[in-house]
């Protein structure tokens, strides 16, 4: 019994690693991170960043892997649905800016203005395809 708890706890660990490393190395390979450090001038903390998010991926995958109960509370959990976003929000800008693909999609659609409009209604239908999944699809 003590064997099969061991084993677990290797394999949750090492997945975990796993996950957070290719998720780390291709934010690295793609540039992400230290572009998001320099836009918020906090580049000498890109270390640290890339640290905490392997550490989350880790912690992550350890949470989900075991189905631990945290008893937080739900002050908490609207702080960390918070952050997520705010995290989730900054990742994804950083990786379209790095991809140029807002520069490309206006190019092709011959946008001249009405860019903000874009990245509002993209905001907006990402709010509305969470909320449908999260309270009315279950």
């Amino acid at each position: 019994m003590w064997i099969r708890k061991i084993i677990l706890v290797f394999y949750g660990l090492a997945s975990g690693g796993l996950i957070a490393g290719s998720f780390l190395a291709f934010l690295s390979m793609v540039g992400v991170i230290p572009r998001l450090a320099g836009l918020t001038k906090t580049i000498r903390y890109a270390r640290t960043y890339e640290n905490c998010i392997a550490l989350g991926g880790v912690l992550g995958t350890v949470v989900f892997l075991y189905r631990w109960h945290l008893p937080f509370g739900k002050g908490m959990l609207i702080l960390f649905g918070l952050f997520g976003g705010i995290f989730v929000g900054c990742l994804i800008g950083a990786l379209a800016e790095m991809l140029k693909s807002l520069p490309i999609f206006s190019r092709r659609f011959v946008l001249r203005d009405g860019i903000p409009y874009i990245i509002y209604a993209i905001a907006l239908g990402k709010m509305f395809g969470c909320y449908l999944q999260f309270y009315i699809i279950r």
